[in-house]
């Protein structure tokens, strides 16, 4: 239950001063009790809440595990998950693409069981003579590890004396690497896949290669590699940067990171198809003007309405329902009031409606709807300066970003890839810890981009990188 404290200036009276009042002091007195209490509201807690087996188990903020001080005692409030449940049954659903281990019809060795058998068991006649034929099969998949060895490979060049004047004519035109000698692209593509897809450190990458590969590298050498294969990718960084910027629909969402002890920020600009991260100093719009200078005029953008993207240049916005129906959740909790039980219950009909098959005009008329709806809602009473009356003029404010989704069915009503495609920024200094410079956290963010969109693509990821380390573009 939500508690009451009263402000310190209100005076209680006591039980023999209450039964001295008439009637009209009374009600002015209850009326008085009431103007200077103060409810007591539940504190926000992040969605991860439930994947931390925190035992709020509520869902009704949108702020950073990080941001919590300390867990509140336990309370008994039902589960205001946003997740709804579905009528699919536990386990693998129909159609999904299984991963089963076959047999090869074309394996690398065959080896041949010798037949020991010279009489029938059945009736012990001598079949010695008998040709056998094939009946089973088996195979076993390993690795050889012969064939994972490292591979040197030296190139040589020539020169040629000229017999007049005795100069030497060497001929290195030919040479495309570095001097003495330098690590391959395979080596390069391995250190970034290992350091950015499985978030590795570099003391458990020199382990790595040097008992597989037998590679001896020092962790400098790690940064290193990282800083080359991220030179490596920006062609392939600016036409992501190209396409995003021509897109019909983009999200945007950034997160705070820790570069040698000081606060800076990982942005990422995403679609179905492309990702693209970078690391900045600023949470301000400017990050987005600098990197995309023409801005999103074709693009309807979702983002979770930070006051970054207040001033976007672009064709429409989509607020993320997700984060909004969070901040209805506290309100809630608070107040309980109806009017906030009834704008979440609109904001989730509207989510439903958006999966129907429907026209074009059907979709401007029901977008319309909701539009009038929600300002019937918006015009309802409400108690000044109380959390309903905060949400309501964050509403009020964005009226015009909410349905946006609904227009078109490919326009997502949340903000979830953006999140997916930032929360990998968290996984990565979770398990290696902070960026020791803003070089290496962009070069993390180049390579991220790289594997996120191989992977949007349906490429294989390391082949991606491999290619792209040889001179090649990903797509």
């Amino acid at each position: 239950m939500k508690k009451n404290r009263i402000k310190y200036q209100f005076s209680l009276k006591s039980k023999e001063e209450l039964e001295q009042l008439t009637h009209e002091e009374l009600l002015k007195y209850v009326n008085d009790l009431q103007d200077n209490s103060i409810q007591e509201k539940p504190p926000k807690n992040c969605p991860e809440a439930k994947l931390r087996k925190c035992p709020r188990g509520t869902n009704n903020s949108s702020i950073s595990p990080s941001s919590e001080i300390a867990p509140p005692k336990k309370r008994n409030n039902k589960n205001q998950s946003l997740r709804e449940k579905s009528n699919k049954s536990v386990g693998g659903q129909l159609g999904r693409d299984g991963v089963t281990l076959l047999q090869s019809d074309t394996p690398d060795e065959i080896v041949t069981l010798p037949y020991s058998l010279t009489h029938c068991k059945k009736c012990n006649v001598d079949i010695s003579t008998v040709v056998a034929k094939l009946k089973e099969r088996r195979q076993v998949l390993d690795i050889e590890l012969s064939s994972i060895a490292h591979k040197i490979t030296e190139y040589q060049s020539f020169s040629k004396k000229c017999f007049s004047c005795g100069y030497e004519n060497h001929d290195n035109s030919s040479f495309t690497i570095a001097p003495n000698i330098s690590y391959g692209s395979t080596v390069i593509a391995m250190v970034a896949y290992l350091s950015v897809s499985q978030y590795m450190s570099n003391m458990r990458i020199v382990e790595l290669m040097k008992n597989l590969f037998n590679i001896k590298l020092s962790e400098g050498s790690i940064t290193g590699l990282l800083a080359k294969a991220s030179k490596l990718s920006l062609s392939t960084i600016d036409r992501i940067t190209t396409i995003l910027e021509q897109v019909p629909i983009i999200g945007i969402d950034e997160t705070g990171c820790k570069i040698n002890s000081f606060k800076y920020w990982h942005w990422t600009f995403q679609n179905e198809r492309n990702t693209l991260i970078i690391a900045n100093k600023s949470r301000g719009t400017k990050v987005i003007n600098n990197t995309f200078e023409n801005g999103f005029k074709n693009a309807c953008v979702v983002h979770d309405n930070y006051s970054s993207y207040s001033s976007l240049e672009c064709k429409s916005e989509q607020l993320c329902l997700a984060h909004k129906m969070r901040d209805l959740n506290y309100a809630i909790e608070c107040e309980g009031t109806k009017l906030m039980k009834d704008i979440k219950t609109l904001l989730k009909e509207a989510i439903r409606d958006d999966k129907e098959s429907l026209s074009s005009t059907q979709r401007v008329l029901l977008k319309a709807q909701y539009d009038k709806m929600l300002q019937h809602l918006l015009s309802m009473p409400y108690i000044e300066k109380s959390e309903t009356h905060k949400q309501i003029k964050s509403l009020t404010k964005s009226k015009d970003k909410l349905f946006t989704f609904l227009l078109d069915e490919n326009i997502p009503a949340d903000n979830n890839g953006s999140e997916r495609a930032i929360r990998n920024v968290k996984v990565k200094q979770k398990v290696s810890g902070q960026f020791k410079s803003l070089e290496g956290a962009q070069n993390y963010a180049n390579l991220r981009s790289v594997i996120d969109t191989s992977r949007k693509r349906g490429l294989n990821e390391f082949e991606s990188l491999v290619s792209i380390m040889q001179g090649n573009s990903l797509f």
